[in-house]
């Protein structure tokens, strides 16, 4: 009967949580076959680019990705990610603060800080194009997230957001 206790004891107890795996670039952020499929999304295979930059006082950027997408259901719809991966926080930022402001949708401003304490989401429309941009930092990292295409594109990008920001634990 101790046996039973025992053993049903250890079968209820919760795993062990360790931490999240450690971000190492850019590359750890961009979403995998399993992601875009639970995302209803697709590539072509070659939907993803990484580049390397040396960095000094004058050159902060250390990374940059660039990645297209499609989504299944949605008919000429694009979404497209850049991440950028920063040397400081200043001059991330920085260009958060620019690219999020300067490039952004003429509609306006759907939500701020929902992604993060740094992050706006935007929309504009262009007859009946709809273009979506999701902008946010975590660490060294810069994410913007745009699409191109249908108005239900908007959870997609929401979807997207969420998956990335979840990687940092």
């Amino acid at each position: 009967m101790l046996l039973i206790f025992i053993g049903g004891c250890a079968a209820v107890q919760d795993p062990p949580s360790g931490p999240a795996p450690e971000i190492s670039g850019t590359q750890d952020l961009v979403l995998d076959e399993q992601d875009l499929q639970q995302l209803g999304m697709a590539g072509d295979g070659t939907d993803c680019r990484t580049e390397g930059y040396p960095t000094n006082d004058r050159s902060p950027l250390a990374q940059y990705s660039f990645c297209s997408y499609t989504v299944n259901t949605l008919d000429d719809t694009q979404i497209v990610l850049e991440l950028q991966k920063f040397t400081n926080r200043e001059d991330l930022y920085g260009t958060y603060q620019y690219a999020s402001l300067h490039l952004r949708g003429f509609e306006g401003l759907i939500s701020e800080d929902d992604y993060g304490d740094q992050s706006r989401f935007y929309v504009s429309n262009e007859s009946a194009v709809h273009y979506y941009h999701l902008w946010t930092s975590r660490d060294e990292y810069l994410i913007h997230i745009t699409s191109k295409g249908s108005r239900e594109a908007r959870e997609h990008i929401a979807g997207m957001g969420r998956r990335i920001l979840s990687r940092f634990g």
